[in-house]
């Protein structure tokens, strides 16, 4: 039986321009906190410089490097991610609507309306199931640029249309050029700051083995200094980067991206319960192995959920045969494939997922808007109407306080809200 909420969700949302002024805020205390990188970088060398070393100098050399270097261990991921560029797609590809060339010549009619067709940028392709895309702007220093990239998932690529799909792209270029931090252009200093903090800590630890985990030290405070500025500008850079969508896009594509998104995650989420509950009435057979027969279920783009969970229960049902194997060959699958997953935490996590399942939803049909979008302000006005209860059976929708990004009931109101704002902006 469902049930309200006992107390109203925060629906509030910023302003357009609040959210501006928050972002140049924190980008100056960013510009304060590479300040003081820079003091430490020259402070910390100048001390090391004026002690007497121990050790050999190839040794300080070594620990500096592997500092130094070990901020950038993303490029291995970026080089070995198993994706392409869209150029190098065959032409003859089918990808839900899309092909290579559509989504091209997406991409460009996107930098062409948001005045970014002198920026170079690259555009990935993933073979993943995961309904999602994501944007990356790292450089060494303002301009000296490392990694730009935009990477699209199969999946989310399958799922929207191509008004939608530029909706996306260009809230990852949003990512990529207008708000992103300043922190992760200077990746020259965070560097240097952790390659001297691997001197200084060598220098004190000289005359212990210790000394030889100097990097690791240095790289993990090197990187809380890098990123603790950046993470707290998140969740306000999503809301900028859903204006930025629905600039290039516009509003109505913009709002139902977010709608297909919520419920394609909902109808997921839903599936990976079902997994959850397996897991404890058959507590021998290895999460993992259940976890893959979920990934297997998962097509590329829109979850059939009759047809997704047909297929779920086949696997589990043949993973459970597997294991339930008298053989010698079953002995061994159990006892060195079986896991150690924590039961309580299991429960809780299962009580918590069906608890969120059992609240009343915001009375509205979703397919019904996204079939006619002149729905959209009804759809609004319920959402506002009902803050005891939720768009989707999802956590998130319940308080997105704990969440890099906010949930779509925010995310669709800042649009509907802000959107005079956003159509002077465009």
């Amino acid at each position: 039986m469902e049930s309200v909420l006992p107390a109203p969700r925060r629906l509030v949302t910023p302003t357009r321009d609040a959210l501006l002024r928050s972002f140049q805020a924190n980008e100056s205390r960013s510009m304060l906190w590479l300040g003081l990188e820079l003091l430490v970088i020259f402070g910390g060398i100048a001390w090391w410089v004026a002690q007497p070393h121990h050790i050999p100098d190839w040794q300080f050399a070594l620990f500096f490097a592997c500092a130094f270097l070990g901020l950038f261990d993303f490029i291995v991921t970026q080089y070995l991610a198993n994706r392409k560029r869209l150029e190098d797609i065959r032409p003859e590809a089918k990808l839900g609507h899309h092909t290579r060339d559509t989504l091209i010549a997406a991409v460009r009619r996107v930098q062409e309306r948001l005045g970014l067709t002198g920026q170079r940028i690259p555009v990935y392709l993933a073979p993943e199931k995961d309904v999602n895309a994501f944007a990356m702007r790292l450089e060494l220093l303002p301009g000296w640029h490392l990694f730009n990239s935009v990477q699209l998932n199969r999946s989310i690529v399958h799922l929207l249309d191509e008004k939608e799909l530029e909706s996306v792209i260009g809230h990852e270029l949003g990512h990529v050029f207008p708000y992103s931090p300043i922190a992760s252009r200077c990746m020259l200093v965070h560097a240097l700051l952790s390659g001297v903090l691997a001197l200084v800590i060598a220098q004190v630890l000289q005359d212990y083995d210790i000394r030889w985990g100097s990097p690791l030290l240095a790289i993990g405070a090197a990187r809380w200094v890098a990123f603790s500025t950046w993470v707290t500008q998140i969740r306000l850079v999503e809301f900028l980067c859903d204006d930025h969508g629905a600039r290039a896009a516009g509003l109505v594509p913009a709002i139902t991206t977010e709608i297909k998104l919520g419920i394609e995650h909902e109808a997921r989420n839903a599936l990976l319960a079902h997994v959850l509950k397996a897991k404890l009435r058959h507590t021998g057979v290895p999460i993992a192995q259940l976890l893959q027969e979920y990934e297997d279920a998962m097509p590329f783009g829109s979850v059939q959920s009759a047809q997704a969970r047909a297929q779920l229960e086949q696997g589990i049902k043949r993973r459970l045969t597997e294991h339930d194997e008298t053989s010698l060959k079953g002995f061994f699958q159990f006892a060195f494939k079986s896991d150690n997953t924590d039961q309580d935490a299991l429960k809780e996590t299962l009580a918590e997922m069906e608890a969120v399942s059992r609240i009343a939803k915001v009375p509205v049909s979703l397919p019904d808007v996204l079939n006619d979008p002149r729905l959209i302000p009804d759809l609004v006005q319920l959402i506002e109407a009902h803050p005891d209860h939720v768009l989707f059976h999802l956590e998130a929708e319940l308080n997105d306080r704990n969440s890099t990004h906010p949930n779509t009931s925010r995310r669709l109101l800042y649009l509907w809200r802000n959107q005079k704002a956003i159509a002077d902006a465009a």
